[in-house]
């Protein structure tokens, strides 16, 4: 008799969306037994999904016919300049490129640096953690921004399903540019500000600060500064320069 049909997919998945959903509702013992784990299986399980969901959703916007971009009016042509002024990509291009090889290494990347500088830099507090443990924990540290930036805000605020419902090809951008009125404006700049940006980036740096803390056992103070300096240098400094 062959095995069972999907068992150890579904085993998979629910063992993903439980460590996930664990970060936001437990976090403390979701990173206690992440970093009782000697793989970074979880850490790459977590990217992978996040690199999918934004497959899928630029794969929706492509099946009706939406660009991802909206209106292109707040990008300069080209978008995107690289590699010492060598590599310039305009706006008609640059999202397949951005989602079939910047997303990728960015999150190849993202495996290695910010865990990687974290645990260094723990060390001049005496830090007892190992690299493997810094991986999953910050890597599930990022919940929060998967959550409210991947899936509410880009699936479903900035996706399709707004669109469908304000029967506008680029809701989010209309509103943000004042088209439903300047409440629905103000409204939605405080949400980007408020919540996309400084309390998205808060909840992150929280736990990271968290996770930092309870595996190399190093001062709260020095954990939070180690954390922010990771954050802000990969996401804001490495990852920034490329998002658009």
């Amino acid at each position: 008799m062959g095995r069972p049909p999907w068992p150890l997919e579904v085993a998979v998945l629910r063992e993903l969306w439980g460590t996930f959903w664990g970060m936001i509702a437990r976090p403390r013992v979701t990173l206690d037994r992440l970093a009782q784990l000697t793989g970074i299986r979880p850490a790459v399980m977590l990217v992978t999904a996040d690199m999918v969901i934004g497959w899928l959703n630029g794969l929706l916007f492509a099946l009706f016919g939406y660009d991802w971009l909206g209106t292109r009016r707040e990008l300069l042509d080209p978008t995107y300049v690289g590699l010492f002024g060598q590599l310039r990509v305009g706006t008609a291009h640059y999202v397949p490129i951005f989602n079939w090889l910047i997303s990728p290494l960015l999150a190849l990347l993202g495996l290695a640096v910010m865990p990687g500088l974290a645990h260094v830099l723990s060390k001049l507090w005496r830090g007892q953690g190992t690299y493997e443990q810094m991986v999953n924990t910050l890597v599930y540290a990022q919940a929060p921004s998967i959550l409210v930036r991947s899936v509410i805000n880009d699936v479903l605020l900035g996706g399709v399903p707004a669109n469908l419902i304000a029967g506008h090809r680029y809701a989010f951008t209309a509103a943000m540019n004042g088209e439903f009125g300047p409440a629905a404006s103000t409204l939605w700049w405080v949400y980007m500000i408020g919540v996309y940006i400084a309390g998205v980036d808060l909840w992150v740096v929280v736990l990271g600060t968290l996770a930092i803390r309870r595996v190399q056992r190093v001062p709260w103070w020095a954990a939070a500064l180690v954390m922010v300096f990771v954050y802000g240098l990969w996401f804001y400094g490495v990852a920034g320069s490329v998002v658009r």
